[in-house]
């Protein structure tokens, strides 16, 4: 059965946590535009495709809520200092197209595949043929290969990740029973500098990238006021997947310009990038982080963070086509336990890139 978090985003969970790109042969990509060269960075992958990856140069900054706007769903608190090193970010969430590729390659059946769990419908909806039992490639909407692939749960972006990096001959990032982060050599490592594959970014590095190397801003396109012609969210307030967390127009965030709200994913790429050539880093599609186990932050400086609980709640960042501006600003933050997807769940894919 499916439960309501402050996302606006019905996901589902395992029994267990009830309550809690890129393929190098087949990229469908339309409008990308070439990343410059930077000292230092080597190729993205062994094909050099590099023009679907963003260049990170790593750096410190204030990570949190720097604004002072208050914690969407876990502390997005104290504001902290944090370090990263260098890194590759794809420029745009994970496709339809290129998860199918990976399906058609493996055989590879998601969670919602393997451990389906029915939502709870309407009887119009019923009445109409929705599918109970939503999937990766079976939505209440409709989708092509340029849409972010959605109703993905944690453990299927890290089985894509890994795969991604067999096929450009680089070893796995993870653990898929375990969840660990893997060294150049398969061995467990808590070090996100020694994992050479493919992977999910680290939280600290999602924020990073988002506010455009550690900018004071408070979307991950670059601005600080939300306009449903810039990002794809929940403009209007209406709420499209919760209905009862709707907000009254006097109660929207002073952030949130009223405006359109589309009730659905749109294809990747179709607003202008923040300064960093990175796409949809608020709005469109919740993406995965590497981190588990997360609750508040530490007051400390941290060095190439990377939280990991083993059972614990993966975070998820930028909001989606349905929660509001609040929901899809870079320090938001919201945790889901094993298992769990909803219609708005997708990923990007990063890799680290040595000093």
């Amino acid at each position: 059965m499916a439960d309501s978090r402050p996302g606006r985003c019905e996901f589902l969970r395992t029994k267990k946590y009830h309550w809690k790109l890129l393929v190098v042969s087949v990229l469908v990509f339309l409008g990308t535009r070439p990343a410059s060269a930077t000292p230092g960075f080597p190729n993205p992958s062994s094909s050099g495709d590099e023009e679907k990856f963003c260049q990170v140069r790593g750096g410190t900054f204030q990570m949190g809520d720097v604004w002072g706007d208050g914690d969407f769903a876990i502390p997005e608190r104290p504001v902290h200092e944090v370090e990263v090193g260098n890194f590759l970010l794809g420029r745009y969430e994970v496709t339809v197209s290129e998860f199918e590729s990976f399906v058609r390659a493996t055989g590879y059946r998601t969670r919602a595949e393997t451990q389906p769990q029915a939502i709870r419908l309407t009887a119009g909806e019923v009445k109409a043929g929705k599918n109970p039992y939503p999937r990766w490639n079976a939505h209440f909407f409709e989708q092509d290969g340029r849409h972010p692939v959605v109703w993905l749960a944690w453990e299927d972006a890290t089985a894509y990740c890994n795969w991604l990096s067999r096929q450009n001959g680089l070893p796995p990032a993870y653990d898929e029973k375990t969840g660990q982060f893997l060294d150049r050599d398969g061995a467990p490592t808590e070090d996100v500098r020694k994992v050479v594959g493919f992977r999910l970014p680290t939280e600290a590095e999602w924020e990073f990238a988002a506010r455009e190397r550690g900018k004071k801003v408070r979307f991950g396109n670059g601005q600080d006021i939300a306009r449903a012609s810039e990002m794809n969210f929940d403009a209007a307030g209406t709420g499209a997947a919760v209905p009862s967390l709707r907000l009254p127009a006097e109660n929207r965030h002073p952030y949130n310009k009223a405006g359109e709200t589309r009730g659905r994913p749109i294809h990747v790429g179709s607003f202008p990038p923040n300064a960093l050539g990175l796409y949809d880093m608020s709005g469109n599609a919740w993406e995965w982080c590497s981190d588990s186990g997360c609750t508040g932050y530490s007051p400390a400086k941290q060095v190439n963070p990377r939280t990991r609980k083993e059972g614990g709640a993966y975070i998820l960042r930028g909001g989606t086509f349905d929660t509001d501006a609040k929901a899809c600003r870079v320090s938001a933050r919201i945790d889901w336990g094993p298992g769990s997807r909803c219609p708005a769940s997708g990923f990007r894919v990063a890799r680290t890139v040595e000093p």
